[in-house]
């Protein structure tokens, strides 16, 4: 095969290129806010390699509500994974390798649930920091996306917290009456 002007090879093209992506790099990639990216990637991929890994620990104990929940919680995160990806590669980047902190073992919901909140909370100070600084800089869509994420974390904290009321409602109502003799 000799080569010839405009060939086109197997997989060429394969990937779509976007016009608006040289507008987007360039001065306006802020480094800090490749770092807010990168740190936000890291934790949205840990939080839900944890929240799978607690939906596996709650259907081994018999919990399956709260295997669903985690599991929905885990699909949410992976979601958020890939909208920072693709604000990465908007900046002309790629990710450069996260790097996950480990599940934590939990031998009941209370556990797991707890450790859910402070993922949640890791993720709700560093969308609320990455946000400000957005906006500080004139970055509109990082700010739009640090926010958005910022908000849908924050609803995911209620969600856990709700699972946590939850839970204590049903130990209050399961208990034995206290100063019984029968």
């Amino acid at each position: 095969m000799q080569y010839q002007p405009r060939m086109q090879f197997p997989g060429a093209g394969a990937f779509p290129q976007f016009e608006q992506q040289a507008a987007v790099q360039g001065p306006q990639s802020n480094p800090q806010v490749l770092g807010y990216l990168g740190r936000a990637l890291s934790l949205e991929f840990s939080a839900g390699q944890h929240y799978l890994a607690q939906a596996s620990l709650a259907k081994y104990r018999g919990e399956a509500e709260y295997a669903e929940g985690f599991i929905i919680l885990a699909n949410e995160e992976f979601q958020h994974a890939n909208l920072i990806t693709d604000r990465m590669v908007a900046h002309g980047a790629l990710p450069a390798g996260s790097v996950l902190s480990p599940a934590t073992p939990a031998n009941s919901i209370l556990d797991a649930l707890r450790t859910c909140e402070a993922r949640e909370i890791m993720l709700i100070n560093l969308y609320g920091e990455a946000a400000n600084f957005s906006a500080n800089i004139g970055a509109l869509a990082d700010h739009a996306l640090f926010s958005r994420l910022l908000e849908e974390e924050q609803t995911q904290l209620v969600r856990v917290h709700g699972w946590m009321e939850e839970y204590y409602k049903n130990m209050i109502h399961n208990q034995a009456p206290m100063g019984s003799f029968v």
